[in-house]
């Protein structure tokens, strides 16, 4: 083989199948609900067998589990950029909210999170699942990151763990209520960074070490 040459490197297909399962699981849920999906619709709209997808997912509720959980991955890449672990709190904070941000303002995102809404009372696990293998996680991680900097005395903070939910609501917050209830800004890349900045700049104003009044 050529020292200049390639080698290709290829995703193992128990991957690929799982990926597209999952993509499959995501439109059906969409279109049809929690109530009304079924792992029939699931095989038909992903061209598997029903033994692959138990074999997988185990169930309805463990593919809404999965789906939660791979959208999570994408917001917890953040958290171990390496360019978050050796920045500035408030380069990191606004690093972090970015990622959030591209993740939950999605349309099918948004889409699950009505589903949450519509049907969480119903189904207790569909709830369930959507706080422990998605917004618990997001919380945890970032109230960890908090504790550190804490401990380093780079900021100052009584609850990490209730300023990293507030943190979070602070960043979506009118904005992805609106756009549950399917209002979106013209320009919605606009809106989204001037949440963000906003919403960074009033927690960092009052975890700083050296705020004012302090």
């Amino acid at each position: 083989m050529p020292a200049t040459a390639t080698v290709r490197r290829t995703r193992p297909r128990g991957e690929v199948r799982r990926s597209q399962i999952l993509d499959a699981a995501t439109e059906v849920f969409l279109e049809n609900g929690y109530g009304g999906a079924t792992i029939d619709l699931v095989v038909e709209r992903a061209g598997a067998s029903k033994a692959t997808v138990y074999s997988f997912f185990g169930g309805k509720e463990g593919l809404f589990a999965a789906i939660v959980e791979e959208r999570v991955e994408r917001i917890l890449a953040a958290f171990g950029d390496p360019e978050v672990a050796h920045s500035d709190v408030l380069h990191a904070l606004a690093h972090i909210a970015r990622r959030y941000m591209e993740v939950v303002m999605a349309p099918d995102a948004v889409g699950f999170h009505r589903l949450i809404i519509a049907e969480g009372v119903r189904f207790p696990e569909l709830a369930r699942s959507f706080y422990q293998f998605g917004r618990d996680r997001t919380y945890a991680h970032l109230a960890g990151m908090l504790f550190v900097w804490r401990e380093r005395g780079l900021i100052r903070l009584d609850d990490p763990q209730l300023a990293a939910v507030q943190f979070f609501d602070a960043v979506s917050g009118d904005l992805h209520r609106r756009a549950m209830a399917g209002i979106i800004p013209k320009n919605l890349r606009t809106a989204i960074q001037r949440s963000i900045d906003h919403a960074v700049q009033v927690f960092w104003n009052g975890i700083r070490v050296d705020r004012p009044g302090v």
